[in-house]
């Protein structure tokens, strides 16, 4: 039972979000989702990665994502992780397989989601950030969460 609580941990988070990436995209491209008010939302294509870098630039984007997936498979198999550090890579894992799964389908990453008037993001956007950021808060608030296999 162990295991498989550890394997929801790991996996299960990212996988959420991969899931629900791909599911508000398909409704999205399938229905081109509206507010109850009436107003649409916006459809950015993004060609580039966060805040516009590398724009048009799929084969830097794409070598980034996989070292990124990478790096978290990485962590997660050769430290002994512990707090919410598993669930952080997790997401970034999610966040990145579903904004690679775009690129490579589309040629670009469909956004959709307005955050106030600076971006527009989606649900794999929103998991990458939230994993960094607990990534972040774990590593200068538990650093004993990241412990190397022994």
């Amino acid at each position: 039972m162990k295991k498989r609580k550890n394997w929801l941990r790991w996996v299960g988070p990212g996988f959420l979000v991969l899931l629900l990436d791909r599911v508000v995209k398909w409704l999205y491209l399938a229905g081109g989702a509206v507010f109850p008010d009436g107003a649409e939302l916006p459809t950015v294509k993004n060609t580039g990665m966060a805040f516009g870098m590398f724009q048009g630039n799929s084969f830097v984007i794409l070598v980034v994502s996989v070292l990124l997936i990478g790096g978290c498979a990485f962590l997660l198999r050769g430290m002994r992780l512990s707090g919410l550090v598993p669930i952080a890579l997790s997401m970034i894992l999610g966040g990145a397989a579903g904004n690679m799964i775009d690129r490579l389908a589309y040629g670009y990453v469909i956004d959709m989601i307005p955050f106030f008037q600076w971006f527009v993001f989606n649900v794999a956007d929103a998991g990458v950030v939230v994993g960094a950021v607990l990534c972040g808060w774990s590593l200068l608030f538990r650093p004993q969460d990241w412990r190397k296999n022994e």
